[in-house]
């Protein structure tokens, strides 16, 4: 009878990256600010408002319960929130104006309007606006699982 050969044990190694987990991985890339959402898209052109970054505007009062085509996206975008109305945390996205031209903005849980873009931070390049987005949500994150 012949010995049988253990296999040989590769012992265990840890990643050599560290993997974090996206809570938001069901989102679409879009509105993770992982692509530029275009404005005018024709009938699926998403509805507006320009406000400035340092919040010298006022942003109007929301109300959830309008008949809208995006009111169950703002009933998500409110859950997201914290069950609050207005600006999400952490969630900027990119919209691109018009061809060239991208502005920064932040999704909100209003279904009128669901997206308020900042006046002062528009770009010339998407790079450009999707670094200042990655800024504001390294400053502003959204909620964090623990």
């Amino acid at each position: 009878m012949t010995a049988r050969r253990k296999p040989t044990e590769v012992p265990f190694k840890p990643a050599e990256v560290a993997l974090k987990r996206d809570e938001n991985w069901w989102l679409h890339p879009v509105l993770r600010g992982q692509q530029s959402l275009p404005l005018n898209a024709g009938a699926g052109a998403m509805p507006h408002r320009w406000v400035r970054s340092d919040g010298t505007l006022e942003t109007p009062e929301v109300q959830l319960e309008v008949d809208s085509p995006y009111a169950d996206f703002a009933k998500i975008l409110y859950r997201l929130n914290s069950n609050r109305p207005g600006p999400v945390r952490g969630f900027y996205v990119i919209v691109e104006i018009e061809q060239g031209r991208f502005a920064v903005g932040q999704l909100c849980a209003d279904p009128a309007l669901p997206v308020q873009l900042f006046e002062d931070l528009v770009y010339t390049s998407e790079v450009q606006a999707r670094t200042k987005a990655a800024e504001l949500r390294a400053a502003n994150p959204g909620i964090v699982a623990l």
